[in-house]
């Protein structure tokens, strides 16, 4: 029996050491790219920049998850990060909030300040400021790194360690745009990432999510 323990507690201080380098790696490639990086990737024209980062993004957050998930957890991707189980629900339920929390920035706009929708977007806004950021961040946070902490601690914690990791994603493109000291933001995104890890946790699909996520940005991109 103690050697049995002795062994699960081995596999378990492994898989924290692994997670933890993995982790550090993947923060520290995207800094590079966010710090360094980013100037010569916005260097060529609007569509090959926006095709080009998308490129990146895919290679840095998915790609290395992806592998992670199959060869280090081995375990089918799509069953760990929950895209093809209750699909009906997740996409049911991404539409729903995404739709509350526009009604609510339509409010915000039209009612309180008077404004309008600004629908003059960008081909980087779509594919980047969207599609890829609800994609590629959820796979990363919600999908694998939420479960794996999940594993070792009550959810609620593992949530709150999730959401301050998706903040600090945030820092190195905060730092490259000057915004950093904008601490209500700090805030926000934080609070953002408790609600989309608590939206997976209940939904048991990526998909409510990534389509929560994407629309969000929009929304919050067209004000």
């Amino acid at each position: 029996m103690e050697l049995q323990m002795s062994v699960e507690s081995k596999v378990k201080n492994n898989d924290i050491k692994t997670m933890i380098g993995f982790l550090l790696i993947f923060y520290f490639v995207w800094t590079i790219k966010e710090l360094w990086l980013i100037d010569y990737i916005y260097s060529f024209s609007n569509n090959i920049s926006s095709l080009l980062e998308a490129l990146v993004k895919g290679l840095i957050w998915i790609v290395p998850t992806w592998l992670y998930i199959k060869y280090y957890l081995h375990t089918n991707p799509f069953e760990y990060l929950r895209v093809n189980v209750n699909v009906k629900i997740g996409l049911f339920w991404g539409v729903v909030l995404s739709l509350l929390i526009g009604l609510y920035f339509a409010f915000e706009t039209y009612i309180i300040n008077q404004q309008s929708f600004q629908f003059s977007l960008s081909i980087d806004d779509y594919l980047n400021g969207f599609l890829m950021a609800g994609i590629a961040e959820e796979i990363v946070f919600r999908g694998l790194i939420l479960q794996e902490i999940n594993k070792k601690m009550a959810f609620w914690k593992a949530n709150i360690i999730t959401g301050l990791l998706f903040l600090v994603i945030h820092y190195p493109v905060w730092i490259y745009n000057e915004i950093f000291f904008h601490f209500g933001t700090h805030v926000y995104v934080f609070i953002l990432g408790l609600l989309f890890g608590f939206v997976y946790k209940k939904t048991g699909s990526l998909w409510s999510v990534i389509i929560f996520h994407a629309l969000h940005n929009f929304f919050v991109t067209i004000i």
